[in-house]
């Protein structure tokens, strides 16, 4: 499957092809909220490999969240496009794709930061915080 992606301004266009997807999520970490500028920043995490930027690389910028983080956005409208980690792109945010990717969020993630004034109302699974390594709920010794 090929999936491809683009700014608002239409400046970058990114492609992943046949690539194999981790699971979706929602996010609502301050960090995500601040980016989009919305309630939550829903992800795609993809395999560094199957991601290439196909058109004006030269536009992206990056800016360092946290450690080891790096959002990737088009300097010239500001869409939120993907993270980096310094090795390659981890995730890609879907609402820069360009149709539909197959694939659906599957939870959301830091729900103990959401903002008050939105209502979660669907029934995917909700996690305080996430490991990086399985969808469970929180633990004292994840803080």
């Amino acid at each position: 499957m090929m999936i491809k992606g683009s700014c608002l301004c239409q400046g970058i266009n990114y492609e992943l092809e046949n690539a194999k997807f981790h699971q979706a999520a929602n996010c609502y970490c301050i960090n995500c909220r601040k980016t989009h500028g919305a309630a939550f920043g829903t992800y795609l995490p993809i395999f560094t490999g199957d991601f290439r930027w196909t058109k004006g690389e030269d536009l992206v910028n990056r800016y360092m969240s946290s450690p080891h983080t790096y959002r990737c956005f088009c300097r010239v409208c500001g869409s939120p496009l993907a993270a980096f980690d310094g090795k390659g792109i981890r995730c890609i945010t879907m609402g820069t794709i360009d149709g539909d990717p197959g694939v659906r969020p599957e939870y959301h993630m830091h729900v103990k930061d959401k903002v008050p004034w939105y209502e979660i109302t669907d029934s995917l699974p909700q996690f305080e915080l996430r490991s990086p390594d399985t969808k469970r709920p929180a633990t004292s010794a994840d803080e």
